[in-house]
């Protein structure tokens, strides 16, 4: 050959940021379809059909602060 084969590396690249968003994207979609936990009341209800009696709150840093005047 006229001209030395060498690889491409542009298009390698360009290749290699396609194939993996599309490999993310299939990934991201199976996790959460494969996700079955329990997030909310309702979920409870639709799944279980039982009644919620009572929820835990989320309690961070900020929130105790404003609840000791802090």
């Amino acid at each position: 050959p006229q001209i030395p084969i060498k690889p491409n590396k542009k298009l390698n690249m360009a290749i290699a940021l396609v194939l993996g968003l599309m490999a993310f994207t299939a990934l991201s979609f199976l996790l959460e379809f494969l996700d079955n936990t329990i997030k909310t009341p309702e979920d409870v209800a639709n799944e279980l059909d039982l009644p919620v009696l009572g929820l835990i709150p989320l309690v961070d840093g900020k929130t105790i602060k404003n609840s000791y005047g802090g």
